[in-house]
């Protein structure tokens, strides 16, 4: 249970936004993950180790939908930076992204589905996709269900 515990309040309290933080450790996360479930095997059916292991599954399922959502974001952001051209001047410009309001939609349903099916992870929910988006927003104007909590 102590290593349960431990291994999720470092992958919980870890910043999901980082990238460079995520693809330095998911892969021990990873490793220490599939070590975790062969160890608690023996003890799932105790009440307070399975439903730890569970929390402990569904952060995984988070983590990894949020990084997948946040990269394509990320993807957008960049894209939209070279369509600018060096320094904004135009200069060696790369082509726009011609459906961006279709792509930005997609990110933001999944937004929205993520908080709506792991309402216990909304914080972590909301500093990666929804900072994200807020971002992406300053690149493509577009509408999302609580983009107003995001000013800067």
């Amino acid at each position: 249970m102590m290593k349960l515990d431990g291994f999720h309040s470092e992958v919980f309290s870890a910043n999901w936004a980082d990238y460079l933080y995520l693809v330095y450790n998911v892969p021990f996360w990873e490793a220490e993950a599939e070590r975790l479930t062969s160890c608690v095997q023996p003890y799932l059916h105790e009440a307070a180790v399975g439903a730890k292991f569970k929390e402990v599954q569904e952060m995984m399922d988070v983590l990894y939908a949020c990084e997948d959502v946040r990269d394509h974001i990320n993807e957008l952001c960049e894209m939209g930076t070279r369509a600018s051209g060096f320094m904004g001047t135009g200069w060696q410009a790369e082509e726009k992204v011609e459906n961006m309001d279709e792509n930005a939609k997609h990110c933001a349903a999944a937004y929205d589905k993520l908080l709506e099916k792991h309402p216990t992870f909304k914080p972590k929910i909301e500093q990666t996709l929804g900072h994200g988006l807020a971002i992406l927003r300053s690149k493509h104007k577009f509408k999302w269900g609580s983009m107003h909590r995001y000013f800067f």
